[in-house]
């Protein structure tokens, strides 16, 4: 029954698929932009040997309108590699379900309402969806903070863009909080998100974002807070930015957790990227997990080196080194393999 659920969800999206072509990517309320992602894997690792191999890291299909003159939609559905445990057995399979469905205001002067699920606004990375993401992978700092999936809620949040001489949103966001790693759920709480950004133009060619975020949870024993900040440096020569391009990009973020499962941790992620050729990129990122945090809890920290060939923004191989230490004997060595490409309508990545 579910895999016929796939198929002919697949089926309705393939009849039109071609329609949509035609549009632009942001669609309109009677002919919605469709796109599809797909992300595909070869995996080869020193210790998780039985995820070794190709697979299907993820796939998203994507529906986008203007719904009239006041709102705009967006709805975004992903099949996505799931693990659990079966009379003592651990079962793979895969899993379709919705990543994103929201609706925002489009009419109201430099305020901008969202209600439905979606990633919180959180740091820098949180919002990203997987393809988008800067590694193959989700950072070792932000799955310890919030889970493999990122912090995704169903909610309300309002956003405001300042009357500044740079660039300054505002964000607060009021979410039913699921997520175990921070939440114990109850449908009377609420988890209250607040983030701030700002982007200054140094140059033609030098971008400088900053941003600060909150979280705060409580009900009765329960208590969550987590705190983090970003720091973003973008460089690309006016003249030649096909040619060259650098970004620096750091985040840090602490959790504190009080009540059932307790645990106090902090730590951050910094990575470096480096376009030397048309088409083709080369990272390097160190991650850190150990600061303000509890005695009992040992440090992590990772390494990772990427190697990427883009043709063009629907496409990308990438190529990726991680060397992980989490407190075992020996560290965790893995190498992937990524090819990433889209379909259809395909809206700009967040900056």
């Amino acid at each position: 029954m579910k895999n016929l659920f796939y198929i002919s969800a697949l089926l309705l999206s393939s009849n039109t698929f071609a329609q949509s072509l035609s549009d632009n990517s942001r669609g309109n309320g009677f002919n919605p932009a469709i796109g599809l992602n797909a992300l595909t894997i070869y995996k080869n690792s020193s210790r998780d040997n039985d995820h070794d191999g190709f697979s299907l890291q993820e796939a998203e299909l994507q529906f986008s309108a203007d719904v009239d003159a006041y709102f705009r939609a967006e709805a975004t559905f992903a099949v996505h590699k799931e693990h659990h445990e079966e009379g003592g057995e651990e079962e793979h399979g895969y899993a379709f379900e919705p990543e994103e469905v929201f609706a925002e205001t489009i009419s109201i002067p430099d305020v901008t309402v969202k209600l439905g699920k979606f990633y919180a606004q959180f740091g820098k990375y949180n919002m990203v969806h997987t393809h988008a993401q800067p590694f193959i992978y989700r950072s070792l700092v932000q799955e310890y903070m919030f889970g493999e999936e990122g912090l995704n809620e169903v909610g309300i949040g309002v956003s405001y863009l300042a009357p500044l001489p740079w660039y300054s949103d505002l964000t607060v966001q009021f979410l039913q909080p699921t997520n175990e790693e921070l939440f114990v759920e109850d449908p009377h709480s609420i988890a209250t998100v607040a983030n701030l950004k700002n982007l200054w133009d140094l140059s033609e060619s030098l971008t400088l974002e900053w941003g600060l975020s909150g979280l705060y949870f409580k009900q009765q024993a329960e208590k969550s807070t987590v705190l983090g900040t970003d720091l973003t440096l973008k460089w690309r020569p006016v003249k030649k930015g096909k040619y060259s391009s650098f970004v620096w990009s750091t985040e840090f973020i602490h959790k504190d957790v009080q009540g059932t499962n307790e645990v106090k941790n902090g730590g951050y992620s910094t990575f470096l990227r480096y376009q030397f050729a048309p088409r083709w990129f080369t990272q390097a990122q160190y991650e850190f997990l150990g600061v303000a945090k509890d005695e009992s809890i040992a440090d992590q920290n990772a390494y990772t080196a990427l190697l990427a060939f883009v043709p063009t923004e629907f496409s990308a191989v990438r190529m990726q080194y991680d060397e992980i230490h989490d407190g075992e004997d020996r560290p965790e060595k893995r190498l992937s393999l990524q090819l990433s490409f889209s379909i259809g309508a395909h809206p700009a990545h967040q900056y």
